[in-house]
């Protein structure tokens, strides 16, 4: 089979597989000998994924139309379970949620449609697209046979064929095909459940072709007969071999190819070269491709999830993906380096590029008015422990809890299980915050003589979308709170879903706790613009009644993008919770967006190193990777074939201004689903050099997360030239997929240029002591 698949197409097959003929009124989308057949001819699917949730809906023609004059012949777009039902058995399909009429303006320009309504879908979207009101629900698991979950899942799906099983090609619409739930294989193995979900989808109406994406070592457990295996990632010879393993001959598709990676907060931007060489060689080879993300958006709101490895780490506001079309719909260079090779691939021209939206600057302004978040409080639920956000009937935002203490009195103060972020308030003063992110939930507290309010201000910041945790996403305080080692009770909870700021009282009383900011700019034309937050700390801005989402200093998202068809000409309002502190009450438009500014947190004790005796020595059969680093501070993600191992060796071999030093940051292993694995039991086990006498610099600097400290090979004295190199011990053995580099940041000295990375079961000739 492998040896067929690598037979390269002439340029006239391939013309003939790619192109799509739309003139037909009607159209048929099959399966036969291992490839896809659009009216009973060859074709390839070249798609690019765009989430309608994610774009204002005044915008989708255009993203559409880039899509189209980039190459692409089909769109794959996942739908939001939480956002069609936001409220149990309250079904949305208007406005923004509208998944008709976005498949209908993909046909009116003549693109196809691979829909994945899941009903979970990952997507790095608030609780993988699970609305919020499942948690209520007593012995419903998530992801699972159980009864009453089938059950509310079947329903959605019900609801979504309503809107869009017409819309299958084969009812004369322009869905190709519908997924089977998402990436099952990297959370459990039950076949039973995926077969569920295929047979819901087929009752309910779907009557395309099935298909299932999972990275190729988590196919196993999510591929079920009568689907079509999508293989995410990874190169057309191991996409041919996997897919081979359960549809043999065919047909071949790489349901997400990366053209880009994730964010989160607290930690570097993700950026890549986009892999177009990768994806030429898929697509000569007959594999069907789509992009994800062709054009990622952005989490307005509170949708954005979070992820779990080791410790939590919620997704940045911006979903810009480092996608081929930016967060604003704007071309980047790897749009058209995309656009160049499917050109050269098809052999004839493509759509000229559509007009993107005009940005304006908006000049810095003054927010006049404040209140105190306290002073805007609603009606208070009764209980003896805290109660979950869910358990208050709310889906995102804040939960105020309230209580009185007895002083003077002092000790630690405990919240167990917080979820996520905690504002901890004395007589409505900041005395402390916790963050989950960095597993705090301990402060010391002093408390004043006499009856005191203690509050404590709880965010959810994104559940949980991807791995084992999906089921535990209850927010707020989800245990309960100790002061000098006894239970508080007595709570006031006050539920704070942030649906409508505009009610906030502002009276100027604002400053010393969480408040409320309010200003207003004037516009002589509207366009996009970027909100500039540097100099506040962590919050949530509205626009026009628009949110926009989070903001919070510690980057790399410093900007919040403002879609120009939420401005007006003339008078524009804006109001921002700072639940901590502000520089200085004003804002500014910017024209582009900063999302790479990383700002230094207190720096995470490091760990303990690890021993080996010997120098280790690798062979070329250990080396995974050689390749140079680009310039600039941005983590740098770089693939290798899949690999058993757990030492890791890093040898910098020259920097960018030839030095016999060297630097790094951070550096991380991916993992074959491509997340970073946890780093937690790694240790340094040998470093040929380091400096420790002038400057802090150890090796084990590359593993505290903190990116203003780097290991520094030693340069104080007489010191010796590159290469250099670092040994990691894992811990265990660990299955990766890649290597993920963080440079110093700045432009300072010894920054790697070039590099080879050594992965291997042992040391490297040298002998691990236990």
């Amino acid at each position: 089979m492998l040896n067929r698949a690598r037979t390269i197409m002439s340029s006239l097959t391939l013309m003939a597989l790619i192109a799509s003929s739309f003139a037909a009124p009607r159209h048929t989308f099959q399966i036969a000998n291992g490839k896809f057949l659009l009216d009973g001819k060859p074709f390839v699917i070249l798609a690019g994924e765009i989430h309608p949730s994610r774009v204002p809906k005044e915008y989708w023609r255009q993203r559409i139309q880039m899509a189209k004059a980039m190459g692409l012949n089909t769109i794959s777009v996942y739908e939001f379970w939480n956002m069609h039902e936001p409220e149990k058995g309250r079904f949305n399909f208007k406005g923004n949620e509208d998944v008709a009429k976005f498949v209908k303006i993909c046909q009116e320009e003549g693109l196809w449609v691979m829909l994945r309504p899941g009903p979970y879908v990952c997507a790095e979207w608030e609780f993988g697209g699970y609305p919020y009101w499942l948690l209520n629900e007593p012995g419903l698991v998530v992801r699972s046979k159980e009864p009453k979950f089938m059950g509310y899942a079947k329903r959605y799906l019900a609801q979504m064929a309503k809107q869009t099983a017409p819309l299958q090609v084969t009812h004369g619409g322009n869905i190709l095909m519908v997924q089977v739930e998402n990436e099952f294989g990297s959370y459990g193995h039950d076949k039973e459940y995926m077969a569920q979900i295929r047979d819901d989808l087929k009752e309910v109406g779907y009557d395309v072709p099935l298909y299932v994406a999972e990275g190729s070592s988590q196919l196993a457990s999510a591929w079920i007969p009568g689907t079509v295996a999508g293989v995410n990632g990874g190169g057309w010879p191991d996409i041919v071999h996997t897919t081979d393993k359960y549809t043999p001959g065919g047909p071949y598709i790489s349901p997400e190819f990366y053209p880009g990676w994730l964010d989160h907060w607290g930690e570097p931007k993700s950026l890549t070269s986009g892999g177009v060489h990768s994806f030429v060689d898929l697509v000569k080879n007959g594999v069907s491709v789509s992009l994800y993300m062709f054009h990622g958006g952005t989490n307005f709101g509170f949708m954005n999830g979070a992820n779990f490895g080791g410790n939590f780490q919620p997704d940045i506001t911006s979903y810009d993906y480092d996608a081929p079309l930016d967060e604003a719909g704007r071309p980047r260079k790897k749009f058209y380096d995309f656009r160049d090779a499917i050109a050269k691939l098809t052999g004839s021209a493509l759509p000229p590029i559509p007009a993107t939206t005009p940005v304006v600057k908006i000049p810095r302004f003054s927010l006049t008015t404040s209140g105190s978040l306290l002073g805007a409080l609603p009606k208070p639920v009764l209980s003896d422990s805290p109660k979950t956000m869910e358990s208050l009937g709310q889906a995102y935002g804040f939960v105020l809890y309230r209580t009185h203490v007895k002083g003077p009195k002092q000790g630690s103060l405990e919240i167990k299980d917080l979820r996520d972020f905690a504002v901890v308030m004395l007589n409505g003063k900041i005395v402390a915050t916790l963050d989950r992110r960095r597993k705090q939930q301990t402060t010391d507290l002093v408390v004043p003589a006499g009856d005191v309010q203690l509050d404590l201000l709880v965010e959810n910041c994104g559940r949980i979308n991807y791995g084992g945790k999906i089921p535990d996403n209850h927010k707020g305080i989800t245990d309960k709170v100790l002061f000098a080692g006894q239970e508080v009770k007595g709570w006031q909870n006050f539920s704070l879903p942030m649906n409508d700021p505009s009610k906030a009282i502002l009276d100027g009383k604002g400053g010393d706790g969480p408040t409320f900011y309010r200003g207003e700019f004037t516009l002589d034309s509207v366009g996009d613009a970027f909100l500039d937050l540097r100099g506040w700390t962590k919050g949530v801005v509205w626009v026009n009644g628009h949110n926009l989402g989070r903001y919070w200093w510690i980057g790399p998202q410093q900007t919040l993008y403002v879609p120009g068809v939420w401005l007006k000409k003339g008078l524009n309002d804006v109001i921002v919770l700072e639940q901590v502190k502000t520089e200085s009450a004003s804002l500014e438009g910017l024209a582009e967006p900063i999302l790479t500014d990383l700002r230094r947190e207190p720096t995470i004790s490091k760990r303990a190193r690890a021993k080996v005796e010997g120098v280790p020595n690798p062979t070329s059969g250990d080396m995974v990777l050689g390749g140079d680093l680009a310039p600039g501070d941005a983590a740098q993600r770089f693939q290798f074939p899949t690999r058993l191992g757990r030492y890791l060796l890093l040898e910098s071999d020259s920097t960018f201004a030839d030095e016999t030093f060297a630097s790094l940051s951070e550096i991380d292993l991916i993992g074959t689903d491509g997340f970073l694995l946890d780093r937690s039991k790694w240790k340094i086990a040998y470093v040929d050099s380091e400096e420790t006498a002038a400057e802090d610099d150890a090796a084990e600097n590359l593993l505290d997360g903190d990116l203003e400290s780097i290991w520094h090979s030693l340069w104080s004295v007489e010191h010796t030239a590159n290469p250099h190199r670092v040994l990691i011990d894992c811990g265990a053995d660990v299955t990766a997929a890649g290597v993920r580099l963080t440079p110093r940041q700045g432009d300072r000295p010894g920054k790697i240029k070039a590099f080879k990375i050594y992965f291997a079961a042992t040391p490297f000739g040298a002998i691990a002591k236990t």
